[in-house]
């Protein structure tokens, strides 16, 4: 891998990334009186992509924590 970036990487890279931002901010934007619905169907849709991956319990955190 090249640990060098050349300029032209470095603002392709910076307008891509701001109009990544653009397109998904004009799409999250949500009438406020509709605020709790919109939550719940994202949450709904996050839980539905998430559901669709199958994880090994060696890959999940463990939920005691000791000090």
């Amino acid at each position: 891998m090249n640990a060098k970036i050349t300029r032209r990487r470095l603002a392709a890279a910076a307008l891509g990334s701001a109009a990544v931002v653009r397109v998904t901010g004009a799409q999250a934007t949500v009438p406020p009186e509709d605020i709790n619905g919109a939550a719940k169907q994202q949450v709904r849709k996050h839980s539905e992509t998430l559901a669709k991956f199958d994880l090994p319990m060696s890959t999940e955190p463990a939920f005691q924590f000791k000090a």
